[in-house]
């Protein structure tokens, strides 16, 4: 029932009375003489109701920049921080861009004033150069002006352009966009690749499916900061106001604007000198800041003129004075760098043993500096010993394409023993060009300096081609700005030296070079006899320019040089060169032992063999001790096989859930809930305890303690849809009361709510205490809930409760929760793959000798799971029995005739299936090896043979096949001519005994004998099998004389 508060008397009683206070507190700031701030804390003690109060008192003062509170009056010295008169001059830049595009920054300075007088209007007191940290007294140049719009932010979009009419995008371009204090955003600029290069769409279009583009900016008003969040749509641009956190409205109130820094309350007793950096770039490439300072001035007097207080590196070290003496605008820069590759001599032999790079600067006026060495790392500098060539002494040199007044021309520039030269040709490598203006980097219009060029006009060179005589070789090719490579000519990498037009005749690629190369074979022929005296080949070697410089005679057989005896001619036919023949053959020692080695058969030009030689197989010579001849093949040894019809079952269906905590009032709506901190303890396993409460909450009759967690697990590769989610937590009721009616429970939720509720454990009505127990709750849930974090446990408990008649007086109830559990296991019905596991066993010996698993068709399997036995779907009392699919696989070889004659021409395989029952059926036909499907034409009996070519008696085979219940029992010996047997069991076992013993016949397993070689005259047992606790059918074939 509701309670109303009623407050205690004074006292330590604590009976209830009518009256009570707080002493009133306040504090006020006082300035010290040394300029530091102290509070006075004034307080206002309680009075006894209906008297009047006391006159508020200086209990004492606090220091703000360490807490301390000392009571008693404040220091002697401290006062109102208003007293005294002292100020620093304000300071403030604003950038300027004059007509050149170089950036000032205009100094604005107001000056100090008495107390009580007005102070000054500021003014202009000069402006400083960024680039050089100069300060100029007095107005800004007359050229100076705004550097931009009234943009306070911009915004850039990228759209998508349909310039061919088919409505699908094909050409990007970018806007920009300026977003002004008003709220209104103005299109800047279109352009693509190049901002400087304007661009007209020719049909805009979507480049996503039609969604608004956003951008948000940050303004403020008079009221603080707020966000401006931009929408366009279709080229319009819209915009909303919201409050920081992105979604409150926010409504302008004042001037809206950029927002800017603000600092903390203005005293008159201290000063900030104002402050001000610029970046600059030294000659290594690095970048310091230049800071400028205004110092601080007394009241009344003038200040000084801003000067450079030192520079900042990028490490942020402050280093006083003037910037460091290489230190110069940014924008004064390289045009292009250029790596060159160098070699060093560390260890004084004159020989190169390490290799370094410099990376050099070209600058606009076509100097070049060095500005870099380094090894493998650009960070770690390297310092050469003793700088050598890395190739055969010649100059290193790059060419760099540059543009003046006239066009673009060549810069050659010449590395020689650390000095860099450069000459300027045109682009014909050859001819001298003299400067015209301006040299720089070419952009445009194929060479002018004022519009880009979609591609530079550079030369490149192609390397890997050498000389007739090997001398290596570099082609210069230049690509124009639309693309298009023209050859110029080919520059000599040994000496330097360039030409123009095709490299000459004999050129190729240097690991292919034709500075030597061998003609085929030749004879030394008696021009009396016409005998063959030897065999020669004809060596040539080529000069620089292609042409034959001398020819060597090689004799054919040794490789040295050959004198001729007679006339050196083409060879009379069927003399060629002589010819070796290698044969792999085997010396069989009495016992029976083969070794394979190899024999080299040697033959003249003749091809009459004139010897041999043999090897091991390794190479190394050999001496046969036994009959030479050839190799036999091994026998095929004889193998039996049997198919297990298995399922491949997952197991990744029962993942260990994440229980995170979270909070439990959107599933525990009620005024009553109270959240219970540090839950996280009770997910993970340990122990939480819910207090139990001094009152009901505010305007209920009652306090119950919640706490709640998401439960998430990551979903299997398949599932059925569903998953079983089951939490369990145990309890322990501490008092000091009984609870009333229902005390607490443990659900699970599948949203907010009691409608979203899946699961419900309830404790015991009235629970005693010391009553101790275990909560469990469980429900079935969609499987993407589960993966996804929708599911939530909750735990709620009493921990006061004031029924009024129902249960007096009000009930206080404390809990213990402790060991936590959830499990969560999906549902993977049907996710059960079948495969065969093939089992090929010695026919003598019965050893094991392969395990391979296939699909139902054949092909090779990989299990991913666990294999284990399949389980049918359905079966029982109630339900019908499922169709059994193949349990055992046979294959049968059959055979084709193709050409309509009756008899049979091809053989293949036809793979079938035994199911539950025995039954056969046909899973398809192959090629005899299985490796692709085979679609017979007329399926005839394989022992069909042509009468008329006098064939012996012809043989069959007669098949089989009876079901054994009961007591019954098969036996091979009942069949003389048996050639092939397979026995499944079906619901239950059988038993097999054979000579090796008796064993069991699983359920679903097929096990199959057949004889392996055609000599085989029939399969003989002992063979017998008998049902045991279910069906077992005999499939068997019998030979037959047709």
């Amino acid at each position: 029932m509701p309670v109303e508060p009623i407050p205690c008397a004074p006292g330590e009683g604590g009976t209830p009375g009518t009256c009570a206070c707080a002493p009133s507190i306040a504090s006020a700031p006082l300035c010290r003489d040394d300029g530091t701030t102290v509070l006075l804390v004034i307080r206002s003690e309680c009075a006894t109701c209906g008297s009047p109060a006391a006159d508020p008192a200086v209990v004492g003062w606090i220091d703000p920049a360490t807490g301390t509170y000392t009571p008693g009056a404040a220091p002697a010295d401290a006062g109102p921080c208003t007293l005294g008169c002292s100020c620093s001059p304000s300071i403030t830049t604003a950038p300027l861009c004059r007509a050149d595009g170089t950036t000032i920054l205009v100094v604005v300075r107001s000056d100090c004033a008495d107390c009580d007088t007005q102070a000054p209007d500021p003014v202009v007191v000069g402006w400083v150069n960024p680039l050089t940290g100069m300060f100029m007294p007095g107005p800004a140049p007359a050229d100076a002006g705004p550097c931009t719009t009234d943009c306070i932010d911009t915004v850039c979009r990228q759209r998508c352009d349909d310039t061919d009419g088919d409505g699908v995008a094909d050409a990007t371009y970018s806007e920009l966009w300026c977003i002004k204090a008003d709220g209104t955003a103005t299109l800047v600029l279109t352009y693509q690749d190049d901002p400087s290069v304007p661009y007209t769409p020719t049909s805009p279009v979507d480049c996503t499916y039609d969604c608004p583009q956003s951008e948000t900016v940050m303004l403020c008003d008079d009221s603080g900061p707020f966000l401006r969040r931009y929408t366009f749509l279709a080229g319009t641009a819209s915009y909303e106001d919201v409050a920081i956190d992105g979604q409150t409205p926010h409504v302008v109130t004042g001037t809206v604007g950029a927002c800017s820094g603000s600092g903390g309350p203005a005293r008159d007793a201290c000063c900030a000198p104002s402050i001000t950096s610029t970046a600059l770039c030294r000659a290594d490439g690095t970048t310091v800041l230049l800071v400028v300072r205004s110092g601080c001035a007394d009241c009344g007097s003038t200040p000084a003129n801003p000067v450079i207080a030192g520079w900042l590196d990028t490490a942020g070290v402050f280093t006083a004075g003037p910037p460091p003496a290489d230190a110069e605008p940014c924008t004064a820069g390289c045009v292009d760098t250029v790596c060159r590759q160098l070699c060093d001599d560390t260890d004084g032999d004159g020989v190169a043993d390490a290799a370094y790079s410099e990376l050099w600067c070209i600058k606009p006026d076509g100097s070049a500096s060095l500005l870099l060495t380094y090894q493998d790392d650009p960070s770690v500098p390297y310092t050469p010993v003793a700088p050598v060539a890395c190739t055969l002494g010649y100059a290193d040199t790059e060419t760099v394409t540059l543009c003046d007044a006239s066009g673009p021309f060549l810069r050659r520039f010449t590395w020689v023993n650390g000095a860099v030269t450069y000459d300027d040709v045109a682009l014909d490598g050859q001819t001298p060009h003299v400067i015209n203006g301006t040299v720089g980097v070419c952009t445009g219009d194929g060479g002018s300096p004022a519009t880009p060029c979609a591609e530079q006009t550079t030369p490149a060179a192609t390397l890997g081609l050498c000389l007739a005589d090997g001398t290596p070789i570099a082609v210069v090719v230049t690509r124009d700005c639309d693309g298009t490579l023209t050859q110029d000519g080919w520059l000599n990498l040994a000496t330097g030296a360039y030409a123009a037009g095709d490299p000459p005749a004999g050129t190729t690629a240097c690991g292919d070079s034709r500075s030597i190369q061998v003609s085929g074979t030749f004879c030394d022929v008696d021009p009396a006899t016409g005998d063959v005296l030897g065999l020669v080949l004809v060596e040539y070697s080529y000069a620089a320019d292609g042409s034959i410089a001398s020819v060597r005679l090689v004799d054919a057989t040794t490789g040295t040089t050959y004198t001729p005896q007679g006339e050196v001619t083409t060879c009379p036919a069927g003399i060629a060169q002589p010819e070796r023949d290698l044969v792999q053959l085997c010396d069989v020692a009495a016992d029976g032992t083969s070794t394979p080695f190899v024999r080299d058969f040697a033959r003249d030009e003749h091809g009459t063999i004139t010897g041999h030689s043999d090897y091991r197989l390794d190479g190394t010579p050999y001496t046969p001790a036994g009959t030479v001849g050839v190799c036999a093949s091994p026998p095929e040894p004889c193998r039996n096989s049997s198919s297990l019809l298995l399922c491949d079952l997952p197991t990744d269906g029962a993942p260990a859930p994440t229980v995170t905590d979270t909070p439990g009032g959107p599933y525990y709506p009620y005024t009553t809930g109270v959240a219970t901190p540090g839950a996280q303890a009770l997910w993970d396993g340990g122990t939480l305890n819910l207090p139990a409460a001094a009152g009901p909450q505010p305007g209920t009759g009652g306090t119950v303690r919640t706490a709640a967690a998401v439960i998430q697990a990551p979903r299997p590769a398949c599932d059925a849809g569903t998953a079983h989610v089951k939490v369990q937590v145990d309890v322990t009721q501490l008092g000091p009361d009984a609870g009333c009616r229902a005390t607490g429970f443990l659900g699970l939720y599948n949203g907010p709510g009691d409608a979203n509720r899946v699961a419900l454990a309830l404790a015991p009505p009235d629970t005693p205490v010391g009553w101790a127990g275990t909560l469990t709750a469980e429900a079935d849930v969609p499987a993407a809930d589960l993966a996804a974090g929708h599911i939530v446990v909750v735990v709620a408990f009493d921990a006061y409760d004031d029924s009024g008649a129902t249960c007096p007086p009000p009930r206080h109830t404390a809990w213990q929760l402790s060991a936590f559990t959830a499990t969560t296991v999906y549902d993977q019905t049907g996710c059960a793959r079948q495969f065969l596991r093939n089992v090929i066993t010695d026919c003598e010996t019965g050893a094991v000798t392969a395990v391979t698993d296939t699909t139902l068709d054949g092909q090779p399997y990989t299990v991913t799971g666990q294999a284990g036995q399949c389980t049918a779907v359905g079966g029982g009392a109630c339900c019908p029995e499922q169709p059994c699919p193949a349990q055992n696989v046979i294959e049968v070889c059959r055979c084709d005739d193709t050409d309509g004659d009756g008899l049979p021409e091809v053989g293949y395989v036809e793979i079938l299936g035994a199911d539950c029952t025995g039954a056969l059926t046909s899973l398809g036909t192959y090629t005899e090896d299985l490796a692709a499907p085979y679609t017979p034409v007329s399926p005839v009996d394989c022992s069909t043979l042509d009468d008329t070519a006098g064939a012996p008696p012809a043989f069959g085979v007669q098949a089989h096949r009876v079901e054994l219940t009961g007591g019954g029992t098969w036996t091979a010996d009942s069949w003389p001519t048996l050639q092939s047997v397979t026995a499944v069991a079906h619901s239950g076992t059988g038993r097999i005994t054979t000579g090796d013993g008796s064993s069991t016949l699983h359920q679903g397993e097929a096990a199959t004998w057949s004889i392996a070689r055609d000599d085989d005259a029939r399969l003989i047992g002992p063979l017998a099998i008998t049902p045991d606790t279910g069906t077992v059918t005999i499939t068997f074939t019998t030979g037959v004389q047709l």
